[in-house]
């Protein structure tokens, strides 16, 4: 049983994509950010055999987050409390795709990863990832491709994408491994070593995936806009907010 796990933040001007903040102001960001999560959920249609749970902060941001997303992604309610399913169309069949939510809890970023990686194991799942949600690029081609690797024999235990600014988009576990969470400065551009540093102490084998661009400055605001996705960001921001990536720079 495979999951995957989206950390993500109610976009509340002045919580989410403070970086960004300082050069297109708070509530320009707040609407980025939504605008690169929206696109994310375009990027997970046709996600195979996969339960998808969004790991939200602050944790009384339920109703909001779930009023938010499910809309977008087309999705109703089930009859398993808590579970929501969404329409998903392949190339292979119709099918339906699984949705529920949790709140991250306490703890820095390491201990909320690694408290919802022990809880997916907990539910029965065999394989887990987690991804951010300022990496649009990482969508459901990339986790397809992810997830048997990720369940291949050994040596690989783990899999992680590395990000430009060196952290990590993904990470994927087979199995509990609260050490590579451990005493770790987050937001640094530091993190992608030290993971490895704690696995490789650990006899802990991950095995990389190609890096990918996240977006936390507005330079990497403009190479989204640049890249293949630009145009889908900037439909998102047309429909929702009438103006686009390169006009809303003036507001």
């Amino acid at each position: 049983m495979r999951l995957l796990l989206v950390f993500l933040k109610e976009p509340i001007p002045g919580k989410v994509k403070t970086r960004l903040a300082k050069d297109v102001g708070e509530d320009t960001a707040a609407l980025y950010y939504k605008a690169i999560v929206e696109v994310l959920l375009k990027q997970l249609r046709g996600l195979e055999n996969c339960r998808i749970r969004f790991c939200f902060t602050p944790d009384d941001a339920e109703e909001a987050i779930r009023f938010w997303l499910l809309p977008e992604m087309g999705a109703t309610s089930s009859d398993t409390e808590g579970l929501y399913v969404a329409p998903v169309f392949t190339s292979k069949q119709l099918d339906h795709q699984e949705i529920d939510f949790r709140a991250q809890g306490q703890g820095d970023l390491g201990e909320r990863i690694n408290n919802a990686f022990t809880e997916g194991f907990t539910d029965g799942y065999s394989s887990i990832i987690v991804i951010g949600s300022d990496c649009p690029a990482c969508g459901a081609r990339w986790l397809n491709t992810a997830f048997p690797r990720l369940e291949s024999k050994p040596p690989s235990e783990g899999i992680i994408g590395p990000s430009h600014d060196g952290g990590y988009y993904l990470l994927g576990l087979k199995s509990p491994a609260p050490f590579l969470f451990e005493d770790i400065s987050w937001s640094c551009k530091h993190v992608l070593a030290a993971t490895h540093t704690a696995a490789k102490n650990n006899q802990f084998t991950l095995t990389q995936l190609p890096p990918l661009g996240d977006v936390d400055h507005l330079d990497d605001w403009n190479t989204l806009l640049a890249s293949p996705l630009g145009a889908a960001v900037n439909k998102v921001l047309e429909k929702n907010f009438g103006g686009n990536g390169t006009a809303s720079l003036d507001t």
